[in-house]
């Protein structure tokens, strides 16, 4: 009976498959199976469904794995134009090192608030082989386009990274235009310059166009990391370490 009912199961669920993923096939499901109709089929599956509930979680389970897998490969082709660095792009750490750190940040974002001492101690690792870029993604709107203005008009006068481990250290929300000329000049920015930077349309520009580019390689949250091409998303400390390490023995052999 069991063999009978799985039969039913995969029968009806052939039913209603789709091909390939481009929609509903268009191959009309046979009227009985193994001398079962349609109908009886599709009691039997309903029937066995409510009492294993768990092949529909594993089925959904297995559906979400392959849909994550489709996403990061999609999302890793674009490794190419990440890691080219655009005239304005911070970037942190040697030029020519082996290993790049793409970073995709909000200042409004708590996680990546606490992923930047980790972000940090990787250009400060002594083995120097380790390149940062910050894409400033101002995704949370208006409050984060600001603080992200002002992080790249801080680089302007050489002041980039002071600026943005400052900046992240503000509770979210909390980027006024008071509040981030305190900041600024507690770096050591001149003010004038720097509110005229600010307000640049090289500066709105640049914020403007990685803000869409987070959205273009399909990315979903902040932080988002690339190293050397592989996709993290979120702030997973052991991921991202057990990543870079891997990387190094990559690049050894």
């Amino acid at each position: 009976m069991r063999f009978q009912i799985t039969t039913a199961v995969a029968a009806a669920l052939a039913f209603t498959a789709c091909s390939g993923g481009q929609g509903q096939s268009n191959v009309k499901a046979p009227d009985s199976v193994a001398g079962l109709t349609k109908a009886q089929v599709e009691a039997i599956v309903k029937e066995y469904l409510m009492r294993e509930p768990v092949i529909l979680a594993e089925a959904f389970g297995e559906l979400q794995r392959r849909e994550d897998q489709q996403h990061i490969a999609a999302t890793e082709a674009n490794w190419a134009k990440l890691a080219s660095v655009k005239a304005n792009d911070p970037t942190l750490g040697p030029a020519d090192a082996p290993i790049t750190i793409v970073e995709f940040t909000d200042y409004n974002c708590g996680f990546c608030k606490a992923a930047t001492p980790w972000v940090m101690n990787q250009v400060d690792d002594r083995k120097g082989d380790i390149r940062v870029i910050i894409k400033e993604s101002a995704v949370r709107g208006p409050n984060s386009e600001l603080a992200a203005a002002a992080a790249l008009a801080a680089q302007r006068q050489g002041k980039y990274r002071e600026m943005h481990v400052a900046l992240m250290k503000v509770p979210a929300n909390a980027y006024t235009s008071e509040n981030i000329e305190k900041i600024a000049k507690s770096v050591g920015l001149d003010l004038a310059r720097f509110n005229q930077d600010m307000q640049s349309r090289e500066v709105k520009d640049h914020v403007a166009a990685t803000t869409n580019m987070f959205g273009q390689v399909g990315l979903q949250g902040t932080p988002s990391f690339f190293i050397n091409g592989k996709y993290v998303t979120g702030f997973d400390e052991q991921g991202l370490n057990s990543l870079i390490k891997a990387t190094r023995e990559q690049l050894k052999s």
